[in-house]
């Protein structure tokens, strides 16, 4: 390539700010890959640009291509299968150029390399094959991982030594980004395998106890089937342990539902709150649970726009909560204040109260402090409320008891009316 007068068309220190930047809040390869691909072609103006990864079993695949003025299709239209294969195979492990990769830390430039005519051959023979310049290597933990193949500038000016600072800086830079998003992404596979496990055993030991009842009548209603108080017995239990085992399944549907609404309802509020207080109140009443729930409420009606079924399942989850917190005897206190903006319904218990620890927890999914249930109650009701474009939020001291906060915007009660549903 013969010099031009050589025209100065980036600023060094504002592309390196940039590329750092940049590549901290980039946790997938595969963007990391594409963005120093594109700041690498429009920052030297290069007439084309090649990125290879390694591959597990060691051989090399192509991460990115791209060319100015030309789109990936119309580059492999324009070349022969066997400039294709031929192209491939060179990027191969074995291959003399990639071995002698292995060993350099530095950037190469096709016609300057000074370590003897063995290499200079290898590596110009390797370029040829792409039409390319120069060639950076990138390695993490002293492993080749990644090799960037420049073509020529559109100028047709050559790699000075600033261009080579910057290519092995942005090497550098990558080979972190690179390192750094490999455990994010190891992290990401820790946490859910971690969770479905949690989630696995959770789930193992709350269906396992209905389940053992089951069995145990099974067994015993051939030889108890005349009894018939046995038959009620085993049918009220069947009921029951069934009911829990569909309950367990509906929790971790909801939760896992992409979807949260299904359409939207013109509701009242306060007629809402007190149904489902209501509601509480007959089921504790049957369980001979001797437990106070106080409305401090006025009776005007609120009108909003939501989901019925999904916010009586939200305050349903809470003030329950807060009666299992109680126990017999306890006085949960629930209040509604609009405030011109928003509705505030505070639930108030005056059970054990939550650690510190425990409040910071209290939302997370499969997180219980109760030898019953599996810790999704309050995780969906946060998602629920929070798709409702309201906020949640919970304070509590022990053995002074706790208050839920939930408050839903009235001003924005229109806008799902015209949405008609809302996806997360």
């Amino acid at each position: 390539m013969k010099k031009r007068g050589h025209q100065k068309t980036y600023d060094y220190y504002a592309v390196i700010r940039n590329i750092s930047r940049e590549l901290t809040s980039k946790f997938s390869l595969d963007s990391i890959y594409s963005f120093i691909g594109d700041t690498l072609l429009s920052t030297l103006a290069l007439r084309d640009i090649y990125i290879f990864f390694l591959l597990p079993g060691g051989n090399f695949g192509e991460a990115y291509r791209n060319s100015h003025g030309k789109s990936k299709d119309a580059l492999e239209k324009a070349e022969t299968s066997d400039h294709q294969s031929k192209r491939h195979e060179t990027v191969d492990e074995n291959s003399g150029a990639i071995k002698l990769l292995k060993t350099l830390h530095e950037v190469v430039i096709k016609g300057q390399h000074k370590d003897g005519s063995e290499l200079l051959k290898e590596i110009d023979g390797f370029l040829e094959i792409f039409h390319g310049e120069a060639l950076v290597p990138v390695y993490v933990d002293d492993k080749l991982t990644l090799l960037i193949i420049l073509g020529g500038k559109m100028s047709g000016d050559m790699f000075d030594s600033e261009d080579i600072s910057l290519l092995n800086t942005v090497a550098d830079q990558t080979a972190i980004a690179i390192k750094h998003a490999r455990l994010y992404q190891e992290n990401i596979i820790s946490e859910k395998l971690a969770a479905i496990g949690m989630m696995s055993a959770t789930f193992a030991h709350q269906i396992r106890n209905p389940l053992t009842s089951l069995k145990t009548c099974a067994q015993l209603m051939p030889e108890r089937y005349d009894d018939a108080d046995f038959r009620n017995t085993f049918s009220r239990i069947v009921r029951d342990d069934v009911k829990k085992i569909e309950g367990l399944i509906n929790d971790l549907l909801d939760f896992s539902a992409k979807e949260i609404f299904s359409g939207t309802d013109n509701y009242d509020l306060t007629a809402v709150i007190d149904e489902t207080i209501d509601n509480l109140q007959y089921k504790h009443a049957l369980e001979k649970q001797s437990l106070l729930i106080e409305k401090k409420y006025r009776d005007d009606a609120i009108k909003m726009t939501g989901s019925v079924n999904m916010l009586t399942q939200a305050f349903s989850n809470i003030i329950n909560n807060g009666c299992q917190a109680m126990g017999n005897g306890g006085l949960l206190i629930v209040d509604i204040n609009p405030n011109g903006r928003n509705v505030n319904i505070t639930i108030r218990d005056n059970g054990r109260g939550m650690s510190h620890e425990e409040v910071a927890r209290i939302f997370d999914p499969f997180y219980t402090t109760k030898p019953l249930g599996v810790g999704l109650g309050l995780a969906i009701s946060k998602r629920i409320i929070e798709d409702h474009g309201g906020r949640i939020k919970v304070e509590s001291r022990l053995s002074q008891g706790t208050i839920f906060t939930v408050s839903l915007p009235l001003l924005n009660s229109n806008r799902y009316a015209e949405e008609g549903s809302m996806v997360i």
